[in-house]
C-alpha cells in the first residue's frame, strides 16, 4: 500500500536537505583540496576522502572531474561575494556610506582565500583543458553579475559617465587578479601602492571627477598613490 500523498512531500524533505548537505560537502571539499593540493592533486578520490562520501554518492552528483572543479569554484565565488555583501550592509547600518576607501582594501582582504586560491589554479588548467574552460567561462559570467550587481547596491556609480559604468567592477577585479597572481612572486608590501593608487581612482570616479580630464586626476590621486615602479629614476614615465 502506497503512502499517502500528503506524507510525500513530508519524507522527500528530509531527502532532498540530506542530498544537498552531502553536495555542500563535496564542493567544500574539493575547494579544500584545490586549496591544499593544487588542480592535479584535487582528484575524485582525494574529495571522496575529505568528504568521507563514496564514489558513487561523488558520481551522483557531478557525474565528471571537472563537473566537480567547475562546481565547487561557482560554490565558492558566490559564497564569497554573498559574505561580502552581507558584511558590508552590517557595516552600512552601523557606520554609514560604504566608500572607495574602505571597500576597495575589503575587497582585497576578502579576496584572499579559498576563492582566489581555486580560481587561480583552476584558471591555469584551462588554458590547456578547452573542456574545463567552457565550462570555467560560464561559471565567471555568473560570477560578473554578482559582482556588478554588489557595487550596484554597496556603491552606487550613477555619477560615473555611462561610456565606463558597466565595466569599472571589472577594471576593479581584472586589477585585483593581476595583484594576486603577483603574490607568487612579489615582495611583501607589493600591492600596497597599487591598491591606494585603484582607491583614489575609484574615488575620483564616484565623487562626480567623471570627465576624468589630467587637473581632476591630479587633485585626485595623490604622488603617495603611485607605484615607485611607475616613475624612473629621472622622475618622468616608465
Amino acid at each position: 500500500m502506497s503512502a499517502p500523498r500528503s506524507a510525500r512531500p513530508q519524507q522527500a524533505r528530509p531527502l532532498q536537505a540530506r542530498a544537498l548537505a552531502t553536495r555542500r560537502r563535496l564542493l567544500d571539499a574539493t575547494v579544500q583540496a584545490l586549496v591544499d593540493k593544487g588542480y592535479t592533486g584535487a582528484t575524485t578520490q582525494e574529495v571522496c576522502r575529505r568528504a568521507s562520501a563514496s564514489r558513487g554518492t561523488l558520481l551522483h552528483h557531478f557525474p565528471t572531474r571537472n563537473a566537480m572543479l567547475v562546481a565547487a569554484l561557482d560554490h565558492v565565488l558566490h559564497r564569497v561575494v554573498e559574505d561580502f555583501v552581507e558584511a558590508r550592509r552590517a557595516d552600512r547600518e552601523r557606520a554609514g556610506p560604504v566608500t572607495p576607501h574602505t571597500l576597495i582594501p575589503l575587497m582585497w582582504e576578502q579576496w584572499q582565500g579559498p576563492a582566489l586560491t581555486a580560481w587561480l589554479e583552476l584558471a591555469v588548467a584551462a588554458r590547456t583543458n578547452p573542456e574545463l574552460g567552457a565550462s570555467m567561462r560560464k561559471v565567471m559570467q555568473r560570477f560578473d553579475l554578482l559582482i556588478a550587481a554588489a557595487f550596484e547596491e554597496l556603491l552606487p556609480t550613477g555619477s560615473v559617465p555611462p561610456a565606463l559604468r558597466a565595466g569599472a567592477p571589472f577594471f576593479v577585479f581584472a586589477i585585483l587578479n593581476g595583484l594576486a597572481v603577483g603574490q607568487s612572486y612579489e615582495e611583501p608590501g607589493h600591492s600596497g601602492p597599487v591598491l591606494d593608487l585603484l582607491t583614489h581612482l575609484a574615488a575620483a570616479l564616484t565623487s562626480g571627477a567623471a570627465a576624468l580630464d589630467g587637473a581632476a586626476l591630479d587633485a585626485a590621486v595623490p604622488d603617495s598613490a603611485v607605484p615607485d615602479s611607475a616613475v624612473r629614476d629621472d622622475g618622468g614615465a616608465p
